[in-house]
């Protein structure tokens, strides 16, 4: 029989959905730093009250979710937001620009791009608080869908119906990266078909690799992958040693590699699907306050690299020391 009288509170609310999205009691404790009795007696409690078990409890294997609990659970989810943006409201009303950002990044845009927007959008609020973390897109797809993250920054690929997107004003483009001295690295502009007689350098995270796998395929070439690799500066760097070309859309503000080999990047002439950068949240969850400031921050900043000076792109390529050459190819 539920407790009629009772009501429930936000602290049960909050160690429910911690349970979720940790999938344990124990992992939850952890996280919220307080005893494993004390969130289980609130669970339990919360069952009492809304009269219907969230939880199936499984020996030594951690808890999972009835249906009805994945309904509460949407539902908690919107309530602790709720009461999130009333706080930070309040604390808009006085003045005192304050709260938290979680932030996702896609991994090779993560560095490029967001550094400089928190820069910038610290010095506009410096009571802001951002937390961030890069990572692929299912992690942070998953991580958004668990309330890990306020918002995520990906490439516009294979993202579904669950969430809405407001594209950045970023390059969205994929280009032909080159070795300086390469023969087609003389031209203003290369085609797919002239690359993919040459071996490929594959960025190797999805979904870009079948992003640029495919933007082959449909024009029916089949470039040979000669190597990949999950690091957009590994694969700068494969490059910049001739071992092939590579696509990509991210472009860095430096044609140097770590390694001091120096790239040509060309515009490639044929028609391709786009890949813009994208912020992304949930549809049943609006943007807190804090948030929506610094998504139009984001808006505002013009991500677009500058063309590079005549003099750094006439310069010779730096040589490589013969020690560390051998070295990266061992």
């Amino acid at each position: 029989m539920s407790q009629l009288n009772s009501r429930f509170t936000l602290k049960q609310i909050k160690y429910f959905v911690a349970v979720v999205e940790e999938d344990s009691i124990v992992e939850a404790a952890r996280k919220l730093h307080i005893s494993q009795p004390s969130i289980s007696v609130a669970i339990k409690s919360l069952e009492e009250i809304l009269d219907q078990p969230l939880f199936i409890r499984h020996h030594a294997q951690g808890v999972s979710l009835t249906p009805n609990g994945r309904r509460v659970y949407e539902k908690a989810k919107q309530l602790l937001q709720l009461s999130n943006d009333l706080e930070q409201n309040s604390t808009t009303e006085w003045n005192l620009v304050s709260g938290t950002i979680a932030l996702g990044c896609f991994e090779s845009a993560a560095p490029l791009y967001l550094p400089k927007l928190i820069s910038g959008f610290k010095k506009i609020y410096p009571q802001i608080t951002i937390q961030l973390q890069d990572g692929e897109q299912h992690e942070l797809m998953q991580g958004l869908h668990r309330g890990r993250f306020d918002l995520v920054f990906l490439y516009d690929l294979e993202l579904g119906n669950s969430i809405n997107k407001e594209a950045l004003n970023a390059p969205h483009k994929p280009y032909a990266l080159l070795p300086a001295g390469h023969r087609l690295a003389k031209q203003a502009t290369v085609t797919l078909e002239e690359l993919s007689h040459e071996p490929m350098i594959l960025l190797d995270v999805v979904p870009s690799r079948n992003y640029f796998v495919d933007i082959f395929k449909n024009r029916g070439f089949y470039p040979t992958v000669a190597y990949s690799s999950p690091s957009i500066e590994m694969v700068r760097c494969m490059v910049g040693q001739g071992l092939g070309f590579s696509l990509l859309v991210t472009r860095p503000y430096t044609e140097n590699t770590y390694d001091g080999q120096r790239l040509v990047q060309l515009d490639i002439e044929d028609d391709m699907p786009t890949s813009t950068l994208v912020m992304a949240y949930l549809k049943n969850s609006q943007p807190s306050p804090t948030s929506r400031l610094f998504m139009d921050y984001c808006h505002s900043v013009d991500l677009t690299p500058p063309a590079v000076p005549p003099e750094e792109a006439n310069a010779p390529p730096v040589q490589q020391d013969r020690r560390e050459a051998n070295f990266f190819v061992a």
